[in-house]
């Protein structure tokens, strides 16, 4: 018998313990301003935290250095979101059957730029998404009926995550100020197709109170807007911020001038890996419910951070059991710099194969592609219904690295790829400076597509390999009790016998006589 030992909540590490925070009260870490001013921001700090040997930490402050080149302050760590970050990173401590002499820690992955972020410039055939290119002030609209509406700059996010697609954006030129704000709730207005607005950034909730309160005052005032999302990382980075009188304000803004059915406002969250959630996400996560609000979740699926069975199981079934609704799984952006976290999307479809069924389908997100230049997302899921009848399995075959995408607008690209692009010196040598710099082999494979000097396909690396996902294995991965057949008990009927026995012996035919 398997049995599931595993814990709901992750737990930090105690922050008194760690010889930077020995002094600091509860009062003040509890409170949101003191996190954000004792943010870690260099090198010296990170290093009062996490274990570095002295390659590692010249290695991390090169990057920096080099992104800083670039007017990027690309380091920015909540103390809170720090000591979800295991004391030797390189070394983590994941759960059974997880291959933890082959990972890193996924919350290090997620905050410290490495060399790996130095590594494979060429983000392939298809260019990075241009928020300008479809934008009236601070709106950004793709689809039909809905618009971004950007209330904060890329800078203002509590925690700096190193896989963002915005990340080309740290070095705050681009300014969301009251004007484009106002051209982008006026755009909002003149187009009555649009029924919902995402209020992000940046991170809608790292704006001030006054600026959040006017947004959705005059968002309240547009009869055409039925629905508002906020997007927001902070119940995951700083989750003391999330506060009664925070929701109340904006329960309040949010219809204070609606004359008809109320908006509903969604939460929009971001959680990667069950590391992330802890009690203090939980508390927060319940307060938000508590004022009405539904909250649901975005996780991209990252190379070295979750790209897993098993993790992406305990990360979509933790946080819906705490209330947080998994949305999407997004495929990782193709973006300079963040090459190595993109698994292949054959990868990811064998996954969410093999998890249909084995967790609720509650739980199971939506997997898709976000299309660059204003394609939108493309779905990705896989099907265990062959409608053209020609007899392949999306587990039985590797498939190419590029494909024929149709966006939801009737669009065609016909060799949409999805990795980034590398020759193969250069990839030799991205792994070699890796290697170095993790201190061993193996724990650095990014999926990447091999080009000559002409730029022609040549293979994709670490392709040579499936997933193979047997009954006995998924039970197991899952920490599910097995009976018959090494599967998990789903008819109550083929042991009714025993069923019956134990009953006889329970409470429930004791208490039969006692009045309803």
């Amino acid at each position: 018998m398997i049995k599931n030992q595993d814990k709901l909540f992750f737990e930090p590490r105690k922050y008194n313990t760690i010889e930077i925070w020995k002094n600091v009260t509860v009062d003040q870490w509890n409170d949101a301003g003191w996190q954000i001013k004792n943010s870690i921001r260099n090198i010296e700090v990170l290093e009062e935290v996490i274990k570095l040997n002295p390659f590692q930490k010249s290695e991390i402050e090169r990057t920096l250095r080099t992104l800083k080149s670039e007017g990027k302050e690309a380091l920015r760590i909540t103390p809170y979101y720090a000591t979800l970050m295991q004391a030797d990173p390189f070394n983590p401590v994941l759960l059974p059957g997880e291959k933890s002499h082959k990972r890193l820690d996924p919350i290090f992955w997620q905050s410290v730029p490495t060399p790996a972020n130095l590594l494979f410039p060429d983000t392939g055939s298809e260019g990075a998404m241009s928020e300008g290119s479809r934008s009236y002030g601070a709106a950004y609209q793709r689809y039909p009926n809905r618009v971004a509406l950007f209330v904060a700059e890329n800078t203002s996010c509590a925690s700096y995550c190193v896989h963002c697609q915005r990340a080309k954006s740290l070095d705050g030129t681009v300014d969301v100020n009251k004007d484009e704000i106002n051209k982008g709730l006026f755009y909002i207005g003149y187009n009555r197709n649009i029924n919902e607005v995402l209020v992000t950034g940046g991170d809608a909730l790292m704006i001030s109170k006054s600026r959040l309160q006017y947004v959705l005052e005059e968002l309240s005032k547009i009869p055409h807007v039925r629905v508002i999302r906020i997007a927001t990382r902070v119940p995951v980075v700083l989750p003391m911020a999330i506060t009664d009188d925070l929701l109340e304000l904006i329960n309040t803004a949010a219809n204070k001038y609606n004359k008809g059915i109320d908006k509903y406002v969604y939460f929009m969250t971001h959680i990667n890996h069950y590391h992330e959630i802890t009690e203090d996400l939980a508390l927060a996560v319940k307060k938000i419910r508590k004022h009405g609000f539904t909250i649901r979740n975005q996780t991209v699926l990252l190379n070295h951070v979750n790209d897993y069975y098993k993790t992406l199981a305990e990360t979509f079934r933790r946080m819906f059991w705490i209330g947080v609704h998994p949305y999407y799984l997004l495929q990782c952006h193709k973006e300079k710099g963040i090459m190595h976290f993109i698994t292949p999307i054959q990868i990811g479809e064998i996954y969410m194969k093999h998890l249909q069924g084995w967790i609720s389908g509650v739980t199971m997100p939506r997997y898709a592609v976000n299309i660059e230049g204003g394609g939108g997302k493309v779905l990705l899921m896989p099907s265990g219904y062959d409608t053209l009848n020609l007899e392949t399995h999306i587990d039985n075959k590797i498939s190419e690295s590029y494909a024929t995408v149709t966006t939801w607008d009737g669009k065609e690209l016909l060799r949409y790829e999805a990795l980034g692009r590398s020759t193969k010196k250069e990839f030799a040598n991205a792994v070699k400076i890796m290697d170095a710099f993790i201190g061993r082999k193996g724990a650095f494979l990014p999926k990447i597509i091999l080009i000559d000097k002409k730029g022609n396909h040549i293979e994709t690396t670490n392709r040579t390999k499936l997933p193979v996902f047997e009954k006995l294995k998924k039970s197991e991965l899952l920490g599910y009790d097995l009976f018959d057949g090494d599967m998990p008990l789903t008819n109550p009927a083929t042991i009714s016998t025993e069923l019956e026995e134990k009953f006889l012996k329970s409470k429930y035919f004791k208490s039969r006589h006692i009045e309803k």
